[in-house]
């Protein structure tokens, strides 16, 4: 626009009327072009803000969905699942400690080097959460209640293999391990449960709100900008301005990839914890109370007082029942109908909650290898009470088929087959998670600098023509 458009016009004096209203009207559109600037610069402030929250939003978002997958997949979970295996090795200890006595072996036998090598596989775990501390006291008491106890049912055990009759230290050494260690060692698991089920819902929560946020401002910003194209056409008289059409095309295929990705996290993220973990949690909770019963089955055999045997058979049926209610019925007839297994025992609920390629065969297996084994102990027991201990002892150490230590392995096998299916699902879906969070890095940058450079370079293209 030429600067003689903006020259004042003179009125002579006494000039008419129509000479008058010219006048007032050429003053008039004056006016509003010494307004362009200033709507402009407004134009251009509005747009710069608004990109500045959009661009904070979705800061919002990535460190909500960061934290999340962080507390998922190096927090919390971690340190869960070493709380099942440290459960899993004590009582894989304690059963080889009972199996030790039960077959008479020396301390050296084979039963005394799993018993050592179980033991200490749980102390190198133990040692591995106490450096992995992350919510205080609510680890670090259950963790220094496991080592003062284990300490103890040690000593006791050591005690016990070089006494003549070790019965009340085995009971003892029992009541420790039962009581004390393995209780401590659930602690552990509860309290990172406990902090990752309400970080995971909060943090999934607060993700979904700021991302919504995050859409609205995107949706103002969009039309911000369109706004001002539409206003320096009026102006102009020119249908795009080039740099800022750029500018909100970038914008707009950033947000659609900022909302791609951010569904692709959840999903993962509900694949890695809601599918894998929940279900390798309840299995690594099975396999170690399979343990606890497996020790119970030995215990029972070890000693000959009615009621003790009584008890050893109360806690055998007590955790059985936690991995497969035996008042459900036969699971053969429900496998096919999982629904109905639902509340009833940890491989019911996992049958419930099947996500993966070739973990419904692997569960089914694990199922029936267990309710097996559960059958064998029964027919041990008859044996025991009926007085034939020597046939009952054989069919509990036996590793032939259908004896009670091939049927225990046979089921370890088929659990860690299936622990192993959900574990790699977990890892893959903490691995893909993690990868989009890094791409949104990026994301971030475009989305900032895309509306504000394609805002202040195009506004200030036409500022400049104007004042030429």
């Amino acid at each position: 626009m030429s600067s003689a458009m903006l020259t004042p016009v003179n009125v002579p004096v006494g000039g008419t009327l129509q000479d008058t209203l010219h006048v007032s009207l050429v003053e008039a559109d004056l006016y509003q072009v010494s307004e362009v600037p200033r709507q402009l610069k407004l134009r251009r402030a509005l747009c710069v803000a608004l990109s500045i929250s959009v661009f904070i939003a979705a800061f919002f978002v990535f460190d909500s969905y960061r934290s999340v997958v962080n507390t998922v997949g190096k927090d919390a979970v971690p340190s869960i699942i070493a709380a099942e295996q440290i459960r899993s090795r004590l009582a894989d200890a304690h059963t080889n400690l009972m199996d030790l006595f039960l077959l008479k072996e020396e301390a050296n036998g084979a039963s005394g080097k799993a018993y050592i090598a179980a033991i200490n596989q749980a102390h190198d775990k133990l040692l591995s959460a106490a450096q992995n501390i992350t919510f205080g006291d609510e680890e670090r008491k259950p963790i220094l209640m496991a080592m003062t106890q284990l300490s103890e049912y040690e000593r006791v055990v050591g005690m016990a293999l070089v006494t003549k009759d070790p019965h009340d230290l085995l009971l003892k050494a029992d009541t420790l391990m039962r009581e004390h260690i393995l209780p401590a060692v659930v602690e552990l698991d509860n309290a990172n449960f406990t902090h990752l089920a309400s970080s995971y819902a909060e943090g999934r929560q607060a993700a979904k709100n700021y991302f919504v946020t995050f859409l609205l401002l995107s949706m103002l910003l969009v039309v911000a900008l369109i706004e001002a194209q539409v206003k320096m056409f009026a102006i102009f008289k020119r249908i795009v301005n080039p740099v800022m059409l750029s500018g909100l095309l970038v914008f707009i295929a950033s947000v659609s990839c900022m909302a791609i990705k951010i569904d692709q996290i959840s999903s993962d993220l509900r694949t890695a914890k809601e599918d894998a973990f929940d279900s390798g949690h309840v299995l690594s909770q099975a396999q170690a109370l399979a343990y606890s019963a497996n020790a119970q089955e030995s215990m029972y055999l070890l000693i000959t007082d009615k009621q003790a045997q009584a008890k050893q058979t109360a806690l055998f049926t007590d955790a059985a029942d936690k991995i497969f209610s035996s008042k459900i019925g036969a699971a053969n007839a429900l496998i096919a109908d999982p629904k109905e297994l639902k509340g009833h025992g940890l491989l019911a609920d996992e049958l419930v909650n099947v996500t993966f390629p070739g973990e419904h065969q692997a569960a089914v297996d694990t199922l029936k290898a267990w309710v097996e084994y559960v059958y064998i102990d029964k027919e041990i027991r008859q044996f025991e009470s009926s007085g034939k201990h020597e046939q009952a002892l054989a069919l509990c150490i036996g590793k032939l088929e259908h004896q009670s230590d091939w049927a225990f392995d046979r089921f370890n096998a088929a659990l860690s087959k299936t622990l192993m299916i959900n574990q790699t699902q977990f890892d893959d879906g903490i691995a893909r998670a993690m990868s989009s969070i890094k791409q949104l890095v990026y994301l971030l940058a475009i989305l900032l600098l895309a509306p504000v450079l394609g805002t202040i370079v195009g506004i200030q293209k036409r500022l400049v023509e104007f004042r030429e």
